[in-house]
């Protein structure tokens, strides 16, 4: 069974999508930093805004140099790495606990499903 029923699954995806987008400065300064070029010379085109933003980063839509193809750039939201990271390892840290209360020990393994994530 899952351990969320689809309305709190539903409430957390709006949560995830409800998130303002950063500058695109830094995001633009990301994408160069990755490529090791500068945009110019890679896209012949991009969007001076994301497209869409989300917890995890934005997207910004772009044209190839190289081939005229028009993509979706995804670039991560700055630090969510590191704040990902702090998070699993909090709740990983709780799945521990709540694997020792008798009513969850036997319905799901809280911190193997963390782990698979």
């Amino acid at each position: 069974p899952d351990i969320l029923s689809p309305k709190a699954m539903v409430e957390l995806q709006r949560l995830c999508d409800k998130v303002p987008s950063y500058d695109s400065k830094i995001a633009f300064a990301m994408i160069e930093a990755e490529l090791g070029k500068k945009i110019e010379d890679v896209y012949s085109e991009i969007s001076p805004e994301p497209l869409a933003a989300a917890s995890l980063g934005q997207v910004y839509k772009a044209k190839l140099k190289s081939t005229g193809e028009v993509v979706a750039v995804k670039v991560q939201r700055p630090g969510v790495l590191e704040t990902v990271s702090l998070d699993l390892h909090i709740v990983r840290q709780l799945g521990y606990l709540l694997k020792k209360l008798p009513f969850l020990k036997d319905r799901t393994d809280l911190v193997a499903l963390l782990d698979e994530f």
